[in-house]
């Protein structure tokens, strides 16, 4: 049990109320880490010819009216990793007797919001290109910000994608998005010295 603390004993203090989001993702959250066995495993990704190629689309992105970031790669390269394990695109089902191989690619990706973390969800990643995938995350993120997704469009995700690098993180342990069996958290983007054939390089 939470102990009940009279923080005002302490000094001046302001109340604000919970989002409806809050109220609901809290209590899931929690019973998420509770529930599930959690294993991180960490990684660094040299992505320098991910961003040379972003940028050599940027200007394409741009005349087709999206914003090609560094996401809309990351789900592409989320569908290609999960069609070659796809235990990571399953679930157990509530019998807990086997394992629900889900035959749809539907990603879904971590927004936080003025209202709390909400996890839109671009359906048939698989059969959209970068153009497509950034599109979606686009209006979806829109739409997010803007408290109107609607509870179809954050429904149905196989699979999760979190992006602390937003926030400068380098590296954290998501919480899965239940009944899902796996989470990728992308972490900062940033130049770093690497050793690559015995030299030292950016």
């Amino acid at each position: 049990a939470v102990p009940v603390v009279d923080f005002a004993k302490y000094g001046p203090v302001e109340i604000s109320p919970l989002s409806r989001v809050r109220k609901i993702s809290g209590p899931r959250l929690q019973a998420a880490w509770l529930n599930i066995p959690h294993v991180t495993q960490q990684d660094d990704a040299d992505i320098t010819a991910l961003e040379e190629k972003r940028k050599t689309l940027k200007d394409k992105a741009a005349a087709a009216g999206v914003k090609l970031t560094p996401l809309a790669f990351f789900v592409r390269a989320a569908v290609l990793a999960l069609k070659e394990f796809p235990d990571f695109n399953s679930s157990l089902p509530a019998d807990g007797t086997g394992l629900v191989h889900k035959k749809y690619w539907h990603i879904g990706f971590a927004a936080a919001t003025p209202q709390g973390l909400v996890v839109p969800v671009i359906r048939d990643a698989d059969q959209k290109d970068l153009f497509g995938i950034a599109r979606d995350l686009g209006t979806l993120s829109e739409k997010a910000r803007n408290g109107k997704l609607t509870a179809a469009e954050m429904q149905g995700g196989s699979f999760t994608i979190s992006n602390g690098g937003v926030y400068g993180s380098l590296m954290s342990s998501p919480i899965l998005n239940p009944p899902q069996s796996g989470i990728l958290g992308m972490h900062k983007i940033q130049d770093r010295p690497v050793v690559v054939g015995g030299q030292i390089v950016i």
